[in-house]
Protein backbone atom coordinates (compact mmCIF):
# COMPACT_ATOMS: atom_id res chain seq x y z
CA UNK A 1 0.00 0.00 0.00
CA UNK A 2 1.43 3.58 -0.63
CA UNK A 3 2.09 5.80 1.96
CA UNK A 4 0.90 9.19 1.95
CA UNK A 5 4.80 10.46 1.69
CA UNK A 6 4.70 10.72 -2.03
CA UNK A 7 2.12 12.87 -4.06
CA UNK A 8 1.76 11.54 -7.95
CA UNK A 9 1.07 14.68 -10.07
CA UNK A 10 0.21 14.32 -13.88
CA UNK A 11 0.99 17.69 -15.08
CA UNK A 12 2.09 18.48 -18.36
CA UNK A 13 3.94 21.32 -17.85
CA UNK A 14 6.19 19.63 -15.13
CA UNK A 15 8.14 22.35 -13.00
CA UNK A 16 6.30 25.47 -13.30
CA UNK A 17 4.87 27.98 -11.03
CA UNK A 18 2.03 26.41 -10.02
CA UNK A 19 3.60 23.72 -8.96
CA UNK A 20 6.59 25.56 -6.98
CA UNK A 21 4.49 28.44 -5.79
CA UNK A 22 0.82 26.40 -4.88
CA UNK A 23 2.41 23.06 -4.04
CA UNK A 24 5.79 23.12 -2.76
CA UNK A 25 4.91 26.10 -1.05
CA UNK A 26 1.80 25.01 0.35
CA UNK A 27 2.87 21.21 1.56
CA UNK A 28 6.07 20.52 3.00
CA UNK A 29 7.25 18.91 0.20
CA UNK A 30 11.24 18.32 0.35
CA UNK A 31 11.68 16.55 -3.07
CA UNK A 32 10.67 17.06 -6.36
CA UNK A 33 10.77 14.14 -8.81
CA UNK A 34 10.72 14.98 -12.64
CA UNK A 35 9.75 11.46 -14.63
CA UNK A 36 10.18 12.38 -18.40
CA UNK A 37 12.54 9.99 -20.89
CA UNK A 38 13.11 12.49 -23.17
CA UNK A 39 14.22 15.69 -20.54
CA UNK A 40 16.37 12.83 -18.60
CA UNK A 41 18.33 11.24 -21.52
CA UNK A 42 19.15 15.03 -22.97
CA UNK A 43 21.67 17.02 -20.67
CA UNK A 44 20.66 20.58 -21.99
CA UNK A 45 16.82 20.05 -21.48
CA UNK A 46 17.59 18.39 -17.80
CA UNK A 47 19.56 21.60 -16.94
CA UNK A 48 17.06 24.08 -18.49
CA UNK A 49 14.06 22.03 -16.18
CA UNK A 50 16.30 22.01 -13.17
CA UNK A 51 16.76 25.52 -13.47
CA UNK A 52 12.99 25.48 -13.33
CA UNK A 53 13.23 24.31 -9.44
CA UNK A 54 14.25 26.26 -6.43
CA UNK A 55 17.48 25.81 -5.06
CA UNK A 56 16.29 24.53 -1.51
CA UNK A 57 14.66 22.18 -2.63
CA UNK A 58 15.89 19.04 -3.67
CA UNK A 59 15.45 17.87 -7.50
CA UNK A 60 16.28 15.10 -9.99
CA UNK A 61 14.74 14.28 -13.58
CA UNK A 62 14.76 10.70 -13.66
CA UNK A 63 13.74 8.36 -16.45
CA UNK A 64 10.52 6.26 -16.22
CA UNK A 65 12.76 2.86 -15.50
CA UNK A 66 15.19 4.88 -13.28
CA UNK A 67 12.81 5.19 -10.80
CA UNK A 68 11.95 1.92 -10.24
CA UNK A 69 15.31 1.69 -8.50
CA UNK A 70 14.53 4.50 -6.35
CA UNK A 71 10.92 4.46 -5.45
CA UNK A 72 11.27 1.76 -2.97
CA UNK A 73 13.20 3.99 -0.27
CA UNK A 74 11.41 7.18 -1.28
CA UNK A 75 8.01 4.98 -0.71
CA UNK A 76 9.66 4.19 3.33
CA UNK A 77 11.34 7.26 3.95
CA UNK A 78 9.81 10.19 5.73
CA UNK A 79 10.17 13.41 3.41
CA UNK A 80 6.90 14.44 1.62
CA UNK A 81 8.17 13.60 -2.23
CA UNK A 82 6.22 15.61 -5.08
CA UNK A 83 6.83 13.18 -8.49
CA UNK A 84 5.52 15.11 -11.72
CA UNK A 85 5.34 13.34 -14.89
CA UNK A 86 3.38 15.22 -18.03
CA UNK A 87 1.15 11.84 -18.75
CA UNK A 88 -1.78 9.18 -17.76
CA UNK A 89 0.82 6.80 -20.29
CA UNK A 90 3.31 7.20 -17.53
CA UNK A 91 1.23 5.69 -14.72
CA UNK A 92 0.25 2.61 -17.08
CA UNK A 93 3.78 1.91 -17.76
CA UNK A 94 4.95 2.48 -13.91
CA UNK A 95 1.60 0.17 -13.09
CA UNK A 96 2.98 -2.68 -15.56
CA UNK A 97 6.49 -2.24 -13.66
CA UNK A 98 5.26 -3.11 -10.29
CA UNK A 99 4.41 0.04 -8.77
CA UNK A 100 1.37 0.85 -7.37
CA UNK A 101 -0.75 3.92 -7.25
CA UNK A 102 -3.73 4.62 -4.40
CA UNK A 103 -4.24 8.02 -5.95
CA UNK A 104 -2.83 10.19 -8.53
CA UNK A 105 -2.91 13.86 -9.38
CA UNK A 106 -4.32 15.28 -12.29
CA UNK A 107 -3.20 18.94 -12.49
CA UNK A 108 -3.03 20.05 -16.03
CA UNK A 109 -3.43 18.43 -18.99
CA UNK A 110 -3.95 20.93 -21.41
CA UNK A 111 -6.03 21.85 -24.41
CA UNK A 112 -5.33 20.45 -27.75
CA UNK A 113 -7.42 19.88 -30.61
CA UNK A 114 -8.81 15.76 -30.12
CA UNK A 115 -9.32 16.66 -26.58
CA UNK A 116 -12.41 17.39 -24.61
CA UNK A 117 -12.51 19.73 -21.70
CA UNK A 118 -13.24 17.94 -18.42
CA UNK A 119 -12.09 20.85 -15.96
CA UNK A 120 -10.91 24.17 -16.85
CA UNK A 121 -7.30 23.18 -16.32
CA UNK A 122 -7.87 19.16 -17.71
CA UNK A 123 -8.44 18.47 -21.36
CA UNK A 124 -8.50 14.84 -21.97
CA UNK A 125 -8.56 12.99 -25.57
CA UNK A 126 -10.72 9.66 -26.15
CA UNK A 127 -7.54 7.65 -26.39
CA UNK A 128 -6.42 8.79 -22.38
CA UNK A 129 -10.26 8.83 -21.09
CA UNK A 130 -9.82 4.89 -22.31
CA UNK A 131 -6.50 4.47 -20.69
CA UNK A 132 -7.52 6.26 -17.35
CA UNK A 133 -10.62 4.04 -17.26
CA UNK A 134 -8.32 0.96 -17.74
CA UNK A 135 -6.27 2.16 -14.85
CA UNK A 136 -9.43 3.34 -12.47
CA UNK A 137 -10.30 -0.78 -12.78
CA UNK A 138 -7.18 -1.87 -11.52
CA UNK A 139 -7.62 0.27 -8.37
CA UNK A 140 -5.99 3.36 -9.21
CA UNK A 141 -8.54 6.66 -7.85
CA UNK A 142 -7.21 10.23 -10.28
CA UNK A 143 -8.26 12.84 -8.28
CA UNK A 144 -8.28 16.47 -10.23
CA UNK A 145 -6.59 19.05 -8.07
CA UNK A 146 -4.95 22.35 -9.61
CA UNK A 147 -3.45 23.60 -5.89
CA UNK A 148 -3.55 21.79 -2.52
CA UNK A 149 -6.10 24.69 -1.67
CA UNK A 150 -8.43 23.93 -4.23
CA UNK A 151 -11.39 21.68 -4.90
CA UNK A 152 -10.69 17.65 -5.37
CA UNK A 153 -12.55 16.13 -8.22
CA UNK A 154 -13.00 12.30 -8.55
CA UNK A 155 -12.25 11.85 -12.20
CA UNK A 156 -14.11 9.01 -12.27
CA UNK A 157 -17.39 11.28 -11.68
CA UNK A 158 -16.18 13.31 -13.96
CA UNK A 159 -15.32 11.81 -17.25
CA UNK A 160 -19.15 9.92 -16.81
CA UNK A 161 -20.47 13.07 -18.05
CA UNK A 162 -18.36 13.18 -20.97
CA UNK A 163 -20.11 12.91 -24.12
Amino acid sequence: MQKQNIIWRIDDRLIHGQVIVGWCGQLPIKKLVVIDDFIASHDWEKELMLMAAPSHLSTEILSTMEILQKIESWKTGKELILILFKSPVTVKILNQEGIHFNKVNLGGIHYREDRKEILSYIYLSSEEITLLKELMQEGITFECQDLPTSTAYDLQKLIKKVK
